[in-house]
């Protein structure tokens, strides 16, 4: 039993943190499922949702969830020292598709093109990804709302099986991540090619190691 190696009293605060997160796991999860169906958005088996998800979104659909996606969404879920809740965010044709046993927590997901995570993907406490800049790079566009949003620049994300990404690191527009590769805590990613197996690391993101399979 996991509260086994736990003394008096400390396996009773243990009970009461699973109970609290049995409750918070069936409701949210419900509550999700129900939301993404209204939207039109295909979920498979499996859906885990631990705290209330943020998902927005401007055409119905947007959102691909498939077998087993877990996601962590509230403070006591992960301690790893989450920050907020974890957001789905869609604009305009943006879309999102989150592969087969893969998840994170606390993380943002912001797509105005397409964000697209394959299977077994783990995503750390607090990542950011995000598939365009926000505002424009143009001074003058940003002076006004339209044409700062017409501006924006943005670009695909695509993250390849069996990837890992640490805690608060950032994914920016345009990257594609191969197979099984690793991101390290804090890096910011901005590399547009990074191959399998890759190690990558710090602010700019620089690929530090590549191993010798990718290498053969």
């Amino acid at each position: 039993m996991v509260t086994s190696k736990y003394e008096f009293p400390a396996h009773l605060f243990v009970l009461w943190d699973m109970m609290m997160r049995y409750v918070a796991v069936t409701w949210w999860t419900l509550w999700t499922r129900m939301k993404l169906f209204a939207l039109r958005c295909p979920v498979g088996r499996g859906l885990q949702v631990d705290g209330p998800l943020v998902i927005q979104m401007a055409q119905r659909g947007s959102v691909v969830l498939a077998d087993h996606v877990t996601i962590n969404s509230r403070f006591g879920s992960n301690l790893v020292g989450l920050t907020g809740a974890s957001i789905l965010h869609c604009i305009r044709e943006g879309r999102i598709e989150i592969g087969p046993h893969s998840g994170g927590s606390s993380v943002v997901l912001s797509a105005r093109t397409l964000i697209r995570i394959g299977a077994y993907v783990k995503i750390g406490g607090n990542v950011r990804i995000y598939d365009h800049d926000f505002h424009s790079q143009d001074h003058l566009a940003r002076r006004t709302y339209r044409a700062d949003q017409l501006a924006v620049k943005a670009a695909p994300v695509i993250i390849d099986d069996d990837v890992f990404i640490g805690a608060n690191a950032i994914v920016l527009k345009g990257v594609h991540i191969g197979a099984r590769s690793v991101i390290g805590a804090g890096a910011v990613v901005a590399l547009k090619d990074i191959p399998p197996d890759s190690v990558v690391v710090g602010n700019p993101a620089r690929i530090i190691n590549i191993s010798v399979r990718n290498r053969a």
